[in-house]
């Protein structure tokens, strides 16, 4: 079972597109091996907690991004479309 409070490491490499960026940290907060692009973040295990630490890692590459992003874009696919166009 999934680690509930886990949050991404702050050491994460974020070079690469944005969807390889939100796959690698997404598979490790949810400590899996790789996550689907069309699955939505609560559906794979995200708690609330777990968001506030993906942004936070994900604000190193893209400062301007928002908790409500992630909420109004809840798969990779579609977080990394809305972050491609930053």
């Amino acid at each position: 079972m999934t680690d509930r409070t886990r949050v991404p490491e702050d050491g994460l490499d974020l070079d690469g597109t944005p969807a390889e960026i939100l796959q690698a940290v997404w598979a490790d907060a949810l400590g899996v091996a790789e996550v689907d692009p069309d699955a939505g973040f609560f559906d794979l295990g995200a708690t609330s907690e777990m968001i506030l630490g993906v942004v936070r890692v994900l604000r190193r590459r893209w400062p301007r991004l928002r908790i409500v992003d992630v909420f109004s874009h809840p798969t990779v696919a579609q977080l990394a479309a809305f972050l491609d166009d930053e």
